[in-house]
């Protein structure tokens, strides 16, 4: 009977001394030192049921995080640390699984569910510091979450936060360039793949790819100080965040132009960065070439389409 009592007695004392390491396992070890604190938990816990540390909560973001691919962020809260000293997990999810639809783009995008584990750089009781994966890409701007999975399995509720997809640059491929109208005041005309002869035809040399391509050609050259002038009007449309990139200064591209006594003036993109028309007036002596190449930017991996 004294035994049984002492067994008691020995099983409360060790839940009491689990329930203490629970909170903070590394500043605690047994009356004689034997022990460093991660030990103790592991060895006492086997014996008698050791409560949980109270949830991580993750309660903000540090305002020098960049949350894009590659970015590094500090998140600041409470109970990251488990009891058996292993740091744990960042993970940022962007999008949903639900069957609900999170449309962002302008066409009805659908945001891609991402779930992506962090690169661990550091792991305290109060703040963790982690980095992106750098190959994130197929998801736009917009709401995304942080939670914080402590080694024992315990995980916090998400912090929203706002994810900046990585951006591209590429040049607009003429497919998907309208053509809204195109001069025939030369005796042949070619814009992008219209023409009113089958015996013209887009250069294969034309470098870089161009966006717009347009020849106007005369048989027989007029003679000095007379010209033949004409307009041709481009369309263009991009969604999904795309726009045409502000780093170029003519029409966000370059342009090349040859011929005989031949020039052409861009004008003004009318319209916005998104949707418009560029117009192309020219003038000629004999023939004129010209191409433009119009760069845009948007989220890596995304449609602009």
């Amino acid at each position: 009977m004294i035994l049984k009592k002492k067994k008691v007695i020995v099983v409360m004392a060790l839940i009491a001394i689990c329930a203490a390491l629970g909170v903070l396992p590394e500043e605690r070890a047994n009356a004689q030192g034997l022990l460093a604190g991660k030990s103790i938990h592991v060895g006492l816990c086997s014996i008698a049921t050791c409560p949980m540390p109270p949830m991580p909560v993750v309660k903000a973001l540090d305002p020098a995080s960049v949350v894009s691919p590659g970015g590094k962020v500090v998140l600041q809260g409470v109970n990251f640390n488990s009891p058996d000293g292993n740091p744990g997990q960042i993970v940022l999810k962007i999008g949903s699984k639900s069957p609900m639809l999170i449309r962002l783009g302008d066409n009805g995008y659908r945001q891609p569910y991402v779930a992506r584990q962090l690169t661990v750089l550091g792991w305290a009781h109060g703040h963790v510091f982690g980095q992106i994966p750098a190959d994130i890409s197929g998801v736009m701007d917009g709401p995304a979450r942080f939670e914080v999975w402590r080694a024992d399995g315990s995980k916090s509720d998400p912090l929203i936060v706002h994810f900046t997809a990585t951006l591209d640059l590429t040049i607009l491929p003429m497919g998907d360039v309208a053509l809204q109208s195109c001069s025939t005041n030369g005796d042949t005309n070619l814009c992008n793949h219209w023409s009113d002869s089958t015996q013209l035809s887009i250069p294969p040399n034309v470098s870089p790819s161009p966006s717009l391509y347009s020849s106007h050609v005369l048989f027989i050259p007029l003679q000095q100080g007379h010209l033949v002038t004409g307009l041709d009007v481009f369309n263009f449309s991009l969604k999904n965040g795309w726009t045409l990139d502000d780093s170029y200064q003519f029409e966000n591209g370059d342009y090349r132009t040859t011929g005989c006594n031949g020039d052409f003036d861009a004008e003004d993109l009318t319209g916005s960065k998104t949707m418009g028309a560029v117009k192309f007036d020219w003038a000629l002596v004999c023939s004129l070439q010209y191409h433009a190449s119009l760069h845009i930017t948007g989220p890596k991996g995304v449609p602009w389409k």
